[in-house]
């Protein structure tokens, strides 16, 4: 079991809130935001042949990192038809800290009827002796539909083998009303990544989780993501359906960082081509995907 951890209340407000809408044309447009430290939000882009209304952000921070002590939360909103890619401009590292002492982030994802959101960020690298705490909120109107992702890496920039400290993550979907459709929770320390036994990570550097949330028909969307992922060599993954038929989920294992950018990138497309028809055909590519 991880060392106990002090903890650390959620930040009373979120340092980046997105609020998005949708014109008379279907244009969707950032209509109200709020960024500050560490957050820092480039200019939307519209770069989706196959939904050209859809703008991409990249959300940057400043600060280098994940750091002792640090609290961060932001909430993206999509309201009635709106549509929003959001992804990072790269990885976050998470920063070696004291022992007991970890950093914090909370994201709330609320998607009204018929928007699409797609959150797709960079992975978390942990470096030796980080601990880090993660919690995404999902609000999901029946006919919304919600892509996002979560990986981590584990790296010792001196090359000695040290151990991050420990990573809990909870995912949570629920709908307007607060009714609970599914959730799922993560524990991983860095003693357990070092056993060579069935069952636990064993040599798997990096590990990640795909969750469609999504009324389209489960069935194809379950169907295409286990071709993709069965496509792409060197990954071991899973897919599954989610309970109350909140839509499909993924569970990614891979050696190395490319290999699961490369199984993100084949469950993206495979989502993609279920719900338009399409997969990232003409798309170019921004900040992590």
């Amino acid at each position: 079991m991880p060392s106990p951890i002090t903890e650390l209340s959620a930040p009373t407000s979120p340092q980046l809130a997105l609020h998005f809408e949708h014109d008379l044309a279907g244009r969707t447009f950032l209509a109200r935001q709020f960024v500050t430290y560490p957050f820092f939000l480039t200019q939307p882009f519209y770069l989706d042949e196959t939904l050209p209304g859809m703008p991409s952000l990249i959300l940057q921070s400043v600060s280098g990192g994940l750091y002792q002590d640090e609290r961060l939360a932001m909430s993206v909103t999509a309201e009635v038809g709106a549509q929003v890619h959001c992804t990072t401009q790269s990885a976050t590292v998470v920063h070696s800290m004291a022992e007991h002492r970890h950093a914090s982030q909370v994201v709330t994802i609320s998607a009204a009827e018929d928007a699409l959101v797609e959150y797709l960020p960079g992975p978390v690298i942990l470096f030796p002796h980080a601990n880090l705490r993660t919690t995404l909120d999902i609000v999901l109107a029946p006919s919304a539909t919600v892509m996002v992702s979560d990986a981590f890496l584990v790296h010792d920039p001196a090359a000695q083998s040290r151990r991050f400290g420990s990573l809990l993550s909870a995912t949570s979907v629920r709908r307007p009303d607060g009714r609970l459709l599914c959730r799922d929770r993560l524990q991983v320390t860095g003693d357990e990544r070092t056993l060579a036994a069935p069952g636990v990570l064993h040599h798997f550097q990096a590990q990640g989780t795909v969750w469609v949330l999504s009324s389209s028909p489960t069935i194809e969307l379950l169907e295409g993501l286990r071709a993709a992922l069965n496509g792409v060599s060197g990954l071991y993954a899973g897919a599954s359906t989610l309970p109350n038929q909140a839509g499909v989920w993924a569970r990614l294992l891979a050696s190395d960082a490319l290999v699961l950018h490369r199984g993100f990138s084949a469950a993206w497309s495979a989502v993609r081509r279920v719900l338009t028809g399409r997969g990232l055909e003409g798309r170019r590519t921004v900040g992590w995907l």
